[in-house]
């Protein structure tokens, strides 16, 4: 009985399972309400509205509003809109609550909430959509009534959406004065109207040529380019605002102007190095920089301060969204978010020593440092030849950017940055290693007959080479003064190679120098000392030393500092230490150094004489380094000077001009240093 009563449940239960299917089967494919329709048609759209899937957007609208705009002017408004807005991503939920029901008229309302980030900000809001019941394509559905508040809420037929960039003011570089070394002007841009050009006479045409010296054929090429662009505006210079050009321009009918703001550097060739210029961002800065904000319009720090400075100078744009007329005016801001300026630069350097010391290359090549050797300000920063920064910002054509990057003389290269032999203003840093280490004494002396020598036959035909033989035992101050090479090499074999590497890096040597530029580090040897040829040679500033200007003139602060080497400083403000290296020497050493310095300039037979202010006590020693790769054959030469005022120390130059043999070495300097001196003393740091 038992068994009969299982079977019995077991097939009852069979039975209802598939009554159970076949009632969900054909509730399932049954028919739906209008509610449930419009609902399934409402959330497809919306799940193709947030996937930017426009067109199939298009096929669910309806009639009327299919007979209003055509797929491609529909899928092309909400790309562009989107795209110029840059709305990514979009999030879009449709709202539903309770059953629905179609209206009196037969129609279905939902709301919906959209969210998007913008390049301004997010943007949120909720709307309303219509659905009306038809027939298209022999399928009855529900299709969504559109108009253009689906793109934003107020907006009507006929009204456009205005997506603009609103760019910060760069921060201004300034002086320690406040003078403007990078700020902004008004330029003017001139450009063509390639509808209005074919009509304008063969003399008006080659006159825009002549006086913007661009071939003819260039300017037909360029409005050929945009020939059938009806308004187009072909940009084929830029011109500052002052110009006087612009007047005839301006009467000519298919030239238009427009005025713009511009970056703009006052100081141009003098200070081009230091601070660099600006120019439209690279595809390659983008990609690096585009999560930081950054668009494919901006503008940005290409060279010196103004790349190393980019995100404090740039600030942060903002922008602006709006609903705009048919007319262009301006209905509704959806969303605005103003631009934050740029942060200004304000450096401990002086532009008029800097523009006076750039003044004195004239067309020479060469490099200089100026700091305050008692505060370590850095007052100049000076590479010759230059070029005008100016002229990247107004753009360049091809012949002068080729003119510019051939030329010989290399205006592009930054020489200030870069590590040189320093010559013979390397032998009172020799002086102060032999003094700090006892290896030579101020009364030791030289006595070698004749202007060559060499430590022994090992040396084979190698031997160090003087100028003169002043025919008497050379001590420290006469070796200084009359810049003995002879002494200074056997001084560098007495320190030892060991402690003359040593007693190097104590002044910095293989270091970088504490500013916010890149500087070569100074090398007392590529590889290390091969041996004691490279040493001697090294004694004197040969060999394979280099030095930057600004780390010689930082060195030479310790002769004003008791031995103690200035820490620079090239932004105003900065918190540092006074010194950088303290007791770089030892203080009595460098009172022994710096008054045979004084010697250098006042001594009859002194190097540094001829550069000398009356009136004004100095202390230096000049240099000329030998360029070539051996011992016999001819090379170049470049000229060098590191000098300073002794009473109350305000100046002290390092400067170098290159390829000086043959017009009197160093001595190419002495009317430049007491010019740069006679002109600045009383002015420095005011």
């Amino acid at each position: 009985m038992k068994k009969a009563w299982v079977w019995f449940w077991s097939v009852f239960l069979v039975i209802l399972s598939g009554f159970v299917f076949l009632f969900w089967d054909y509730w399932k494919d049954g028919p739906k309400t209008d509610g449930e329709m419009a609902k399934a048609a409402f959330t497809a759209y919306t799940t193709n509205w947030k996937n930017q899937q426009f067109a199939h957007m298009y096929e669910q609208l309806s009639l009327d509003t299919k007979a209003k705009v055509t797929k491609d002017e529909f899928v092309s408004r909400y790309e562009n809109i989107y795209g110029g807005i840059e709305a990514k991503p979009i999030f879009v939920e449709p709202l539903y609550n309770g059953d629905v029901v179609p209206t009196e008229d037969g129609k279905i309302n939902f709301h919906y909430r959209i969210k998007l980030d913008t390049f301004v900000e997010p943007i949120s809001f909720t709307g309303k959509a219509t659905l009306i019941k038809e027939t298209q394509n022999d399928k009855k559905d529900w299709y969504i009534h559109w108009n253009p508040s689906f793109l934003f809420p107020g907006m009507q037929e006929g009204d456009k959406v205005r997506a603009n960039t609103l760019y910060p003011k760069r921060g201004e570089i300034l002086d320690r004065a406040g003078r403007r070394l990078a700020t902004s002007r008004i330029v003017v841009d001139v450009g063509i109207l390639p509808d209005q050009w074919s009509k304008t006479p063969p003399a008006g045409r080659a006159q825009v040529s002549k006086l913007l010296q661009i071939p003819l054929a260039n300017l037909m090429s360029a409005v050929s380019a945009n020939a059938g662009k009806s308004g187009s505006f072909v940009r084929i210079a830029t011109l500052p605002e002052d110009d006087a050009r612009l007047q005839t321009l301006q009467q000519t009918a298919s030239v238009v102007l427009q005025k713009k703001q511009v970056r703009y550097y006052p100081y141009q060739a003098a200070a081009a190095h230091l601070v660099g210029y600006t120019g439209a961002i690279s595809q390659d800065e983008y990609e690096k920089r585009k999560d930081m904000g950054y668009r494919t319009s901006d503008i940005v720090g290409k060279a010196g301060l103004e790349q190393l400075f980019e995100q404090q100078l740039r600030g942060e744009s903002g922008g602006r969204i709006a609903i705009v007329g048919a007319d262009g005016t301006v209905k509704k801001i959806v969303a605005e978010q103003p631009a934050k300026n740029g942060q200004p630069l304000a450096l401990t350097i002086d532009a008029t020593v800097q523009q006076t010391i750039y003044s004195e290359f004239k067309q020479d090549a060469g490099t200089a440092a100026a700091i305050s050797p008692a505060t370590g300000e850095v007052l100049a920063l000076v590479s010759s030849p230059s070029y005008n920064p100016n002229a990247f910002v107004l753009g360049m054509s091809t012949e002068e950017w080729k003119k510019l990057n051939d030329d010989p003389g290399k205006p592009l290269l930054n020489r200030f940055a870069r590590g040189f032999a320093p010559g013979s203003t390397f032998k009172p840093l020799t002086a102060a290693m032999g003094l700090a280490t006892g290896a030579i004494t101020p009364a030791d002396t030289v006595s070698v007959k004749g202007l060559h020598w060499q430590k022994d036959a090992s040396w084979g035909a190698y031997e160090v080479t003087r100028v003169s033989d002043y025919g008497a035992p050379v001590d420290l101050k006469k070796a200084l003064v009359y810049s003995d090479n002879i002494y200074f090499a056997k001084a560098a074999l007495s320190i030892g190679e060991e402690s003359f590497v040593a007693q190097g890096k104590q002044l910095g040597f293989d270091e970088a120098v504490p500013i916010p530029y890149p500087l070569d580090a100074s090398r007392l040897a590529n590889n290390g000392m091969r041996n004691e040829i490279q040493l001697a040679d090294s004694g004197y500033g040969q060999g394979e030393v280099t030095m930057t200007p600004l780390h010689l003139a930082l060195v030479y602060s310790a002769f004003v500092n008791e031995g103690n080497i200035v820490y620079p400083s090239l932004l105003q403000g900065e918190q540092k230490e006074r010194y950088w290296k303290r007791e770089a020497i030892p203080p009595q050493v460098a009172a022994i150094v710096r008054e045979d310095l004084v010697q250098v300039m006042e001594d009859p037979r002194g190097t540094g004489r001829g550069a000398r202010v009356p009136g004004i006590r100095m202390a230096g020693k000049t240099g000329t380094a030998e360029l070539k790769q051996k011992k016999g054959e001819q090379g170049k030469e470049n000229g060098w000077y590191a000098v300073f005022n002794v009473d109350d120390p305000r100046l002290l130059v390092t400067m170098m001009v290159e390829d000086v043999k043959g017009r009197g070495g160093s001595h190419v300097l002495d009317a430049r240093i007491k010019r740069i001196f006679s002109k600045l003393l009383q002015g420095v740091g005011a």
